[in-house]
């Protein structure tokens, strides 16, 4: 562009303004205290323009995102494989990193943003954070698939609680729904074993010496090819767990953790309403095939 087209713009920009933006001395330019206002702002209009950009083109799948979740053990298991492999499928460049620790622990995590959103089962409210979504689980107990007929669906607290008992230890929120439940049937705890790990918990409820407890969502299925059986307490007025997916409101997020953090939602939302998890999973499916043809 020749200097006389920049001084053209320059004075068009002055008198849409109504001031002068620079100085015009025998030696030059200078910028007045308007003109620097300007370039201020514009300088920050470009770096932000760059930064959307750059987060647009994640989306369109030009770069690799990454996207990192804080998730409480309890929710490994039922929730967390199904409400991110639809994800992990629709958009394979993302990379995703998942922390597993203590529910009071991934609130932490968000906050200090080494997590872009966590899913909980803290008890609400959680200070400092915002709850997006949330679902009720429920206490199924775990038992040898071999030791429970087809036509047995559900299992008593007593009848639990007649057999050895694997528990978890008091650093998980479902040893408080444990506990609730020992104090409705009058029952004094004697697990066999207690346990910080659901994974340990299972395998040791497989090799036949004893019956563990897991929290699980609405619609869970009982039976699965892992050697278990997964039976919801029949007793009724049992509290459940909530988990909660959580976000820090003072954050901005990247474009990737936002499509994610949808995904989820979703799934949240197809929990509650009790349908199967496709029919809003396609709409973002959909969604982000479009844009990445675009």
């Amino acid at each position: 562009m020749s200097a006389s087209a920049i001084d053209k713009q320059l004075i068009r920009a002055e008198e849409e303004l109504g001031v002068a933006l620079f100085e015009r001395l025998p030696r030059g330019m200078r910028l007045t205290a308007a003109g620097e206002i300007l370039i201020h702002g514009v300088r920050g209009w470009r770096k932000d323009f760059s930064r959307i950009t750059f987060e647009i083109e994640q989306l369109k799948g030009l770069r690799r995102g990454e996207v990192k979740i804080a998730v409480s053990q309890e929710a490994v298991f039922d929730f967390l494989p199904g409400a991110i492999a639809r994800f992990m499928r629709d958009h394979p460049r993302i990379r995703n990193t998942v922390l597993v620790a203590d529910s009071d622990q991934v609130r932490k995590l968000v906050l200090d943003g080494l997590a872009d959103f966590g899913l909980t089962f803290s008890p609400q409210p959680l200070p400092g954070v915002t709850v997006t979504r949330s679902a009720p689980f429920h206490l199924h107990a775990v038992v040898p698939a071999g030791t429970v007929s087809a036509a047995e669906t559900t299992l008593s607290l007593e009848a639990f609680f007649q057999n050895p008992t694997i528990i978890p230890d008091a650093s998980t929120h479902l040893r408080d729904a444990v506990d609730v439940a020992a104090a409705r049937t009058g029952t004094r705890l004697q697990p066999v074993l207690t346990t910080n790990s659901l994974d340990l918990m299972r395998s040791m409820v497989r090799e036949c010496v004893g019956f563990g407890l897991i929290a699980l969502s609405q619609g869970a299925q009982a039976r699965r090819d892992d050697g278990l059986a997964y039976l919801p307490l029949s007793d009724r007025g049992l509290p459940p767990l909530t988990l909660s997916l959580i976000i820090d409101p003072q954050r901005s997020p990247s474009m990737t953790a936002i499509l994610m953090r949808q995904y989820f939602e979703a799934y949240f939302d197809d929990l509650e309403n009790g349908a199967e998890t496709t029919s809003e999973f396609s709409r973002l499916a959909e969604s982000g095939d479009q844009q990445r043809d675009a």
